[in-house]
């Protein structure tokens, strides 16, 4: 059951993408995941739920660069939800 949730969103965040790269659209995507899982926004209790094998402060450190440098496209966040 999991799987086939991780799965659709997935291919949710990629028909609408809100990042035309690979590599920023799969962190999207694990980052949804993570917050639906830990029922948190905090960085670090979303980074618990990333399926990387990093550790815990890593992804905590990807997370903060990702929003530091990342600029949504908000019609596109709109057409999403």
């Amino acid at each position: 059951m999991k799987n086939i949730i991780s799965s659709k969103i997935k291919n949710l965040f990629s028909e609408i993408p809100l990042a035309k790269n690979l590599a920023r659209q799969t962190f999207i995507s694990e980052f949804t995941l993570g917050i639906i899982k830990s029922r948190n926004v905090q960085f670090k209790e979303v980074g618990l739920h990333f399926t990387t094998d990093s550790k815990v402060e890593s992804n905590e450190r990807r997370i903060q660069a990702f929003f530091k440098d990342f600029e949504f496209d908000y019609q596109q966040v709109a057409i999403l939800l």
